[in-house]
């Protein structure tokens, strides 16, 4: 399982756990993975579940297998590996089966301070009293990811559903990056076995 998350005292947490492959054939109208002969064009698809928890408490847990296709796992695994090494800013992942959605975005230094000394308020729009007006970047992630509730249940494509909204070092979504490898590395081949006679 891959886990982003905020902090082990007040843990915002997401699980996206990849459990195996789903093969279907170029040809319109045929998703039956078994008769998809080992060459011919196919579309790969990783089957996932995912999790919104906070604390030890869950907030949401997937209803049922989710599909994502291969490109989209690899383009948010290389985008999470580029932000955390400072060479993105944001990342936005916009699957082509839009069953959850992320948001990452670089804090500026002065964000960043504002953030971690009094968030609550800012959210009141009281004054905080930060000094801190660099535009550096900081080492400090807003996070903004949420479950397509009418997708999970339904398959209507809906954009709403519960979510959470925390903050992450870099180190933070550098492992999360590696663990997606290491589970997506962890399925194996994606072709059937064959049988050498």
């Amino acid at each position: 399982m891959a886990t982003l998350t905020h902090n082990d005292k007040y843990a915002c947490t997401f699980d996206l756990t990849l459990s195996e492959w789903e093969r279907y054939s170029a040809e319109k109208g045929d998703s039956n993975i078994e008769t998809v002969p080992l060459g011919e064009p196919c579309t790969l698809w990783v089957k996932y579940r995912m999790a919104l928890q906070i604390g030890d408490r869950i907030l949401y847990q997937s209803q049922k297998d989710t599909t994502l296709v291969l490109e989209d796992m690899r383009e948010l695994i290389e985008n999470l590996r580029q932000l955390a090494n400072g060479k993105k800013d944001r990342v936005a992942f916009d699957p082509i089966e839009p069953d959850f959605g992320l948001v990452i975005r670089n804090l500026i230094e002065s964000d960043a301070t504002v953030m971690i000394s009094s968030a609550a308020e800012i959210r009141a729009d009281m004054p905080t009293g930060a000094t801190n007006e660099s535009t550096e970047p900081s080492s400090l992630f807003d996070v903004n990811v949420w479950i397509d509730h009418p997708n999970q249940v339904d398959r209507f494509y809906g954009g709403y559903g519960p979510g959470l909204y925390f903050f992450v070092g870099s180190h933070g979504i550098a492992r999360f990056a590696d663990k997606l490898q290491e589970e997506l590395d962890g399925l194996g081949s994606y072709f059937p076995a064959t049988n050498s006679k």
